[in-house]
C-alpha cells in the first residue's frame, strides 16, 4: 500500500519575448525544494514540440547549467515530487509529458485523488496503458480523453476536474498555453505573479519572489486560469466551492516567507504560539522550537508567555526535510 502524502512543489512560467526560461524555472524549483525531495524535472514548449528533463535527487543535482542551456522555450514548468500515490522512482517524477490525439502536453501535479482507482479502471476499459503509478497519469489520460470530445484544452480541464475528487493542483502545458488548476476546495495552494513580460504559477508565493515576480493573487477553489499569447484568462467553476485550506501548509510544509490565501505562514505560525500560551499556559524557565517549522511557533508563546526563548536543538541544513525524506 502506497502512503498517503500529499506535497510537491509545481512552478511554471509563460513569456512570449523570453526564448530562454529554464533558469527562472530551475530558481523556482529550487525555491519550492523544501516541498520535494525525491525527483524534480522541467518541460518546455518550443517551436510545437515539448522538451522535458527530469531525475531523481535535488534541482541542483538534476539540472546542471548545460542542461539548462539545452531548454529552450516560451513556456515552462517544473516539479518537485514528495510522493504521494507510486514509488520513489525515475518513472513516477514529473512532469508528465502525454502524446494523444490532438497533440502533447505536459503535466505537474500537487495533490492526492481519492477516487483514482475508480478512473483508472475505467480509462483502461477505454485503451489507456499507464506506464507510472502515480494519479498524475490518470488525471492526463482523463484530460486527454475530454479533450477529444471538446473543442479546448481548458475546457477539457474544466470538465475533468469535475469527475476528480480529492485535493490537488496543477499545472498543464501545450505548445501554446500554460493552463492552472486548483480543486473545488482550495485545499492545495497556488498563485499566480507577473513579470514585466510574462506570468508566472507556483505553490507557493516564496517562488515568486525568487525571480522578481509580482504577485497578482491566488489561484480561486474550483478555478481555471489561462495563459496565452493574448494574456491571462479565467474559467471560473461552475460547482459550489468552499475554500477550506490545508492546516498543514501553515503548521508545517509551506516555507514561512510564502502568503498563501491572503496568510502569512510567519504570522500564522506566531499567532498559534501565542494562542497556545494563552490556552495552555505552563511555569517553565524557557521556551525552545523544534528546527525549523517550530521555531516561529515557539517565538510566539515566549512572545505572550513572556518565557525567554533560547535555542536548544540545532538542525544540520545539509541533511534536508526529514518528515518528507524518501
Amino acid at each position: 500500500m502506497h502512503g498517503l502524502h500529499e506535497e510537491c512543489g509545481v512552478f511554471g512560467i509563460f513569456d512570449n519575448q523570453r526564448p530562454l526560461l529554464s533558469e527562472d524555472v530551475y530558481y523556482g524549483l529550487f525555491a519550492l525544494q523544501h516541498r520535494g525531495q525525491e525527483s524534480c524535472g522541467m518541460a518546455v514548449s518550443r517551436d510545437g514540440r515539448i522538451d522535458c528533463h527530469k531525475g531523481m535527487g535535488l534541482v541542483g543535482e538534476v539540472f546542471s547549467s548545460e542542461v539548462l542551456q539545452l531548454l529552450h522555450g516560451h513556456i515552462a514548468v517544473g516539479h518537485v515530487r514528495y510522493s504521494t500515490t507510486g514509488g520513489s522512482i525515475y518513472q513516477n517524477a514529473q512532469p508528465l509529458v502525454t502524446h494523444y490525439a490532438q497533440g502533447t502536453f505536459a503535466i505537474a501535479h500537487n495533490g492526492n485523488l481519492t477516487n483514482t482507482e475508480a478512473l483508472r479502471g475505467r480509462l483502461g476499459k477505454s485503451g489507456a496503458i499507464f506506464q507510472t503509478e502515480t494519479d498524475s497519469e490518470v488525471l492526463a489520460y482523463l484530460i486527454a480523453g475530454n479533450r477529444m470530445r471538446l473543442k479546448s484544452l481548458e475546457e477539457a480541464v474544466s470538465v475533468s476536474m469535475k469527475e476528480l475528487k480529492g485535493a490537488y493542483a496543477l499545472l498543464l502545458m501545450s505548445k501554446d498555453k500554460l493552463i492552472a488548476a486548483r480543486d473545488r476546495f482550495g485545499f492545495k495552494p497556488l498563485c499566480i505573479g507577473q513579470t514585466e513580460s510574462g506570468y508566472v504559477f507556483a505553490s507557493e508565493s516564496c517562488a515568486l519572489d525568487s525571480v522578481g515576480a509580482t504577485f497578482l493573487r491566488d489561484v480561486l477553489p474550483g478555478e481555471v486560469v489561462v495563459c496565452d499569447a493574448s494574456g491571462l484568462h479565467s474559467l471560473p467553476s461552475s460547482e459550489e466551492v468552499m475554500c477550506s485550506r490545508c492546516v498543514f501548509e501553515y503548521i508545517y510544509f509551506a516555507r514561512p516567507d510564502s502568503v498563501i490565501d491572503g496568510i502569512s505562514v510567519y504570522e500564522s505560525r506566531i499567532r498559534a504560539g501565542r494562542l497556545l500560551a494563552r490556552q495552555h499556559p505552563v511555569d517553565a524557565d524557557v521556551v525552545i522550537g523544534v528546527p525549523e517549522s517550530g521555531m516561529d511557533a515557539a517565538s510566539g508563546y515566549a512572545l505572550e508567555s513572556g518565557i525567554p526563548m533560547v535555542r536548544g536543538f540545532v538542525k544540520n541544513n545539509y541533511i534536508g526535510r526529514t518528515f518528507i525524506k524518501p
